[in-house]
């Protein structure tokens, strides 16, 4: 599984990888915890080895693509300063980044799979713009969005092909490993009970999954991990 899991990463590296845009970017990061989850999902499936390496690979692209996006700063009004070259260039690597699905899986002649993520992204941004204009501004319904921002891509998939009954603990590990990693100033004002809560509801759902006992200690040590690099970030 975990040579399975680097050829992956290692195959969406050199899709992501334009000589050009890589001199004024930074390298494209890849979510690792998104990968293993799309892995484990299309593997209870019974796609074609191919037609799964290359729906996690246009998946992802169209995953770094909204991530990229996501890092442009947000200037409002118009007192804000113009848009300058890294940011023009960033938004070009997302759309390029966000286009290389569409020819992925019409190479593999997989097309269905073209409407599902073209739908999962209109579900995002919609979610994108629902936070934006949110009035009832409470940590609660704040992380309930961020929440269905980072799992959408990933539940349209498992949707897709019916494979759904981890998507709740995944969520929730994402929604954690965001809330570490962020520096959202309204996270920030209680991060750490409100941390401390998303820990505990996670390790309750985890205890409560069935699913075979080496998926279920993965999970564990999903978690573990994030919890880590939270402890880690700490102390640095």
């Amino acid at each position: 599984m975990e040579r399975e899991l680097q050829h992956l990463k290692q195959q969406i590296k050199e899709k992501v990888r334009h000589s050009f845009l890589l001199q004024h970017i930074d390298n494209p990061e890849i979510d690792e915890y998104k990968l293993y989850f799309l892995q484990q999902i299309l593997n209870k499936t019974t796609l074609a080895p191919k037609v799964k390496e290359q729906l996690i690979i246009t998946t992802m692209l169209v995953q770094i693509a909204l991530d990229i996006h996501e890092q442009i700063p947000d200037y409002k009004g118009e007192q804000g300063p113009s848009i300058n070259v890294e940011s023009q260039l960033s938004i070009l690597a997302g759309d390029y980044y966000s286009g290389l699905y569409y020819y992925l899986l019409a190479e593999i002649e997989e097309r269905e799979y073209i409407t599902v993520l073209a739908t999962a992204i209109k579900h995002i941004n919609e979610l994108k713009m629902e936070l934006y204009y949110l009035n009832d501004y409470t940590i609660e319904n704040y992380l309930n969005i961020k929440k269905e921002i980072q799992i959408t891509l990933i539940k349209y998939i498992a949707d897709h092909v019916r494979v759904t009954e981890e998507l709740p603990v995944m969520a929730e590990l994402l929604l954690l490993n965001y809330m570490i990693h962020t520096n959202d100033i309204f996270v920030e004002i209680d991060k750490q009970s409100v941390l401390e809560a998303q820990v505990n509801k996670t390790k309750g759902m985890l205890e409560g999954l069935q699913v075979e006992d080496g998926y279920k200690q993965n999970l564990v040590k999903i978690l573990h991990t994030i919890v880590y690099q939270h402890t880690a970030l700490e102390m640095d």
